[in-house]
């Protein structure tokens, strides 16, 4: 039996009158948002929000660092349910040990179960661009459509390597310096929350193109998860868990639609990203100018818009291959 909870339920107005107006009508119907957890079958509570309501669900994994930006494209026919992974944001903290690419997909079964879906769309943020072409990979009867949002490659090498020297390489060295001398002389001991929300400040402008908007993306240093010891051992146990992954021999077996959607100045070149759909008459690409790695906060017009295109069943203006 799926044992879950629900915590708290909400109400979210998606939409207000004109204070100026004199027509009395009708209020819409408020979208119900709904929160609760979802229990692995290692006991690990996955955090999770539910947006909207009917039969239509989209699954996002990394709720954490989506906050309210995706919840206007739910509605009353459409569920965005939003989760944080295993040992991420508001689910429970794990030992390293189940850090790993096989409980990250087997926990999306885990959602899609509490949720009472019998098959979803998805939408990958970021690494979750590649984890979730691996449970659709692995559960193709579950998934109508899948959605890779800034996705890293589709191979390890040599892209994991040009993207960590891309984001080193547009990181105020300077301000890192003076940061990394604050924590030697003690300022951070016994606050962990302040020496997350520190690094952040100086680390999250390199992966954006527009660092004018860097300071919107959520504060996720209230969760425990998130400090920097606690995150430092999760991504040691989880990138092992991974290997020099290559998915290219197993795009073809994915023949359901696929769209990438891809900040032009994001970390991944263009050249990685493209390797997601080159060959592959299911999958189409959307290039977001000016945008790097959070097109969904730096360009959400654009962003949004095709994100909702594409989940109503068609492909956004301006996709295509990669030649």
């Amino acid at each position: 039996m799926r044992r879950f909870h629900f915590r708290r339920t909400t109400a979210l107005l998606m939409s207000v009158l004109p204070a100026a107006c004199e027509r009395h009508d009708a209020a819409p119907d408020p979208i119900p948002v709904t929160e609760g957890y979802a229990l692995t079958p290692d006991n690990v509570r996955l955090w999770y929000r539910s947006v909207g309501s009917g039969p239509d669900v989209v699954i996002v994994p990394n709720a954490l660092f989506h906050g309210n930006r995706l919840d206007s494209l739910a509605s009353a026919s459409r569920r965005i349910v939003l989760y944080d992974p295993r040992g991420r944001g508001r689910s429970d903290s794990i030992p390293p040990s189940t850090a790993s690419l096989e409980h990250n997909v087997a926990d999306v079964e885990v959602i899609r179960r509490a949720v009472n879906a019998d098959s979803v769309a998805l939408i990958g943020w970021s690494g979750m661009g590649m984890e979730l072409f691996v449970y659709t990979l692995r559960h193709p009867a579950r998934v109508r459509r899948l959605l890779q949002l800034a996705p890293v490659a589709s191979r390890w090498v040599p892209y994991a390597d040009s993207l960590g020297r891309s984001r080193a390489a547009r990181t105020d060295s300077t301000a890192w310096a003076r940061l990394t001398a604050r924590e030697r002389a003690g300022e951070f001991t016994n606050n962990p929350a302040a020496l997350c929300r520190a690094r952040a400040l100086v680390s999250n402008p390199a992966s954006f193109g527009d660092t004018s908007v860097a300071r919107q993306v959520p504060d996720v240093c209230d969760s425990p998860n998130e400090w920097p010891e606690r995150i430092g051992a999760y991504f040691d146990a989880f990138l092992g868990s991974l290997a020099p992954f290559d998915w290219r021999p197993d795009l073809a077996r994915v023949t359901l639609p696929r769209l990438v959607i891809h900040g032009e100045l994001d970390n991944t070149p263009l050249a990685g990203n493209c390797e997601w759909v080159v060959g592959q008459p299911n999958a189409r690409m959307l290039i977001v100018r000016g945008a790097g790695h959070w097109p969904h906060y730096e360009r959400p017009a654009v962003t949004l818009a095709a994100i909702k295109a594409f989940l109503d069943g068609g492909w956004p203006d301006g996709v295509g291959g990669c030649s």
